[in-house]
């Protein structure tokens, strides 16, 4: 099965006709053979969707006459779109933000989370310039240094002293559906001569604005033991699997009884992935087999990244070949970050909702993943994303029905 308004539109032509014929098709876009995965209305089930002006329009099954676009997804699984919780987008802003439209639409990612690249002397100019203008749905964390996160080899402020508190606040006021967090380092780096004070000042701009923070937690300035019973419920360990320094793991690579308290508690842990330091596949794997899973998979995505081409897909199979089944990888990038984004408790597959949408394919072939500490894994899944749909509009499209006649 091909594109269908490619063949309606050749036959009108054929005919003396035109391609306005086409507007009187009930549906923009059917996507049929499909598997439709969603983790919130807990099904997997093998029907039909069509899409009209940007929203759900029909489950089941679907005639293809009716449509204007019909997509075969033999094979694949339809899903909600990604959400990417933790990644770095402000272009042209900082030295280490890629493009949203760059890494997302080829990765099914329709929501992402700029994870703090501006602090409140750059948030307006970020906001305005790149987020409110990017084809896919942003949110933002803001960082708690004025001068944002301006990327590698630079060390932000987070000097107590320093953090202009009156300007976040302003600023959490001003964007109350766009800004969702306050971001934070507490590595040694930065806090070498501050001590958790900067952590303790985020905590209070928490309070104050109503908002979660998010610790970037790789190579903490003190023992986790002293600094994760300040985290409150829905406070994010950001990198959670990381290597340098303590991390979630004691000496002998068990999980700490702290961090399994602090999730009890409800705090949450993101893996938050990227291609430094601040992920390793030992320390993914051992956590996993003693069932100490990650609340969101977000990629920490930025120019490194990008240059060492590991998309997103890729690090989501990560999961798929270290234990985890595909549903749970993908509750990680939809359901639970939808909840903290949205509170969203209904399922993303229905009727009326947004049409944003992942096409995602699950290849079976060798494939080795590595991580900045020379671990290596061998696997033999790989996800794939074959299209994204954005609010009803195809923006990515690698799906191989496109090749092949329509029948």
């Amino acid at each position: 099965m091909a594109v269908r308004y490619a063949e309606e539109a050749e036959v009108a032509f054929s005919k003396g006709g035109n391609m306005y014929q086409l507007r009187s098709k009930k549906y923009d876009i059917v996507i049929k053979n499909g598997t439709l995965i969603d983790t919130i209305g807990d099904f997997e089930k093998k029907e039909d969707l069509a899409v009209v002006a940007g929203k759900i329009a029909a489950i089941g099954t679907i005639s293809t006459n009716d449509a204007k676009m019909c997509i075969n997804a033999e094979g694949c699984y339809v899903s909600a779109g990604l959400i990417d919780y933790h990644c770095h987008v402000f272009h042209g802003g900082d030295w280490a933000s890629c493009s949203a439209e760059a890494y997302a639409l080829p990765n099914g990612v329709t929501t992402l989370v700029d994870a703090g690249s501006a602090g409140c002397g750059g948030f307006p100019i970020f906001w305005n310039s790149v987020a409110a203008r990017s084809l896919v749905n942003v949110k933002a964390y803001i960082f708690v240094g004025t001068g944002g996160q301006v990327g590698l080899g630079c060390v932000e402020d987070e000097n107590p002293d320093h953090i202009n508190r009156d300007g976040i606040v302003e600023l959490c006021q001003k964007y109350p559906n766009e800004i969702v967090g306050i971001k934070i380092k507490i590595d040694k780096d930065h806090l070498a001569p501050y001590g958790i004070e900067p952590l303790c000042e985020a905590i209070r701009l928490g309070e104050e604005t109503g908002l979660r923070i998010s610790a970037h937690a790789t190579d903490p300035i003190v023992p986790v033991d002293e600094f994760i019973d300040l985290f409150r419920p829905g406070d994010i360990y950001c990198h959670m699997f990381h290597e340098t320094g303590e991390g979630i793991l004691d000496e002998s690579g068990n999980v700490r009884s702290s961090i399994r308290h602090a999730r009890e508690r409800g705090v949450l842990f993101d893996a938050a992935h990227g291609k430094t330091n601040n992920f390793s596949l030992s320390c993914a794997k051992k956590a996993i087999d003693q069932g100490f899973l990650p609340d969101i998979i977000s990629s920490d995505y930025t120019k490194i990244s990008l240059s060492a081409r590991y998309p997103f897909t890729m690090m989501l199979s990560e999961y798929l070949n270290l234990g985890m089944s595909f549903t749970e990888v993908l509750r990680c990038c939809t359901e639970n970050p939808a909840k903290l984004l949205y509170g969203r408790s209904a399922p993303f597959l229905a009727l009326g909702e947004a049409a944003d949408l992942a096409i995602l394919k699950i290849a079976e072939r060798p494939v080795t993943f590595w991580d900045h500490y020379g671990n290596l894994v061998h696997g033999d899944q790989l996800i794939e994303n074959k299209m994204t749909i954005c609010n009803g509009e195809i923006l990515f499209d690698q799906l191989e029905d496109k090749y092949q006649k329509f029948a």
